[in-house]
């Protein structure tokens, strides 16, 4: 069994999570492009979740999430403050160069939340393994069940945007549309 050390930082990549709200305030494409990959649970510094959640409320409202925006909801809302104000918020967007990794830098940050998931899980599988006043059936269900549940918050490979499909087959119908057509019909 490998070492164990309890003071260990869980995963994560702070400075890619700074990347993705740069990225975010900067181009106003950004967040459509990672809004069904990265959920806000996923970042692991919490005024970092707080400005996406803002980013992201805005963004489902269909109003801008540029600087001036994300900064005015945060304000009005009395979190501006506490995400360290308006000075760390202009200092995400100066960090950002552009947006143009921000579909991997999602992913990443996506893993890492699952790791500190999957430690978690861990952990409490560990408990379940040691309480004997629990049916074995019981223990390996419930673990199975906690494992299971990991591998439903993760992002699944090969999924389209049902926008992309619609296009796709809207493109299809038309090109069948111009070669059936007959006159008077």
């Amino acid at each position: 069994m490998a070492d164990f050390n309890p003071h260990s930082v869980p995963p994560q990549n702070i400075e890619v999570e700074e990347l993705i709200l740069g990225g975010i305030l900067l181009n106003q494409d950004a967040l459509g492009r990672i809004v069904d990959i990265l959920n806000p649970e996923a970042f692991y510094v919490k005024f970092h979740k707080d400005i996406y959640e803002a980013a992201l409320k805005l963004y489902r409202q269909g109003k801008p999430n540029d600087f001036t925006t994300v900064t005015a909801w945060l304000q009005d809302h009395h979190l501006l403050e506490d995400v360290g104000g308006g000075e760390q918020i202009a200092r995400l967007v100066a960090r950002t160069v552009s947006a143009v990794n921000i579909d991997r830098h999602a992913e990443l940050v996506m893993e890492k939340y699952l790791r500190r998931q999957l430690i978690a899980a861990g952990h409490e599988i560990v408990d379940l393994g040691y309480d004997t006043t629990v049916e074995l059936e019981t223990v390996l269900d419930e673990s199975e069940k906690k494992v299971f549940n990991l591998t439903q918050k993760r992002p699944q490979e090969g999924l389209v945007l049902m926008a992309d499909t619609l296009i796709d087959t809207f493109g299809e119908l038309e090109k069948l549309h111009d070669k059936t057509i007959e006159s008077g019909i």
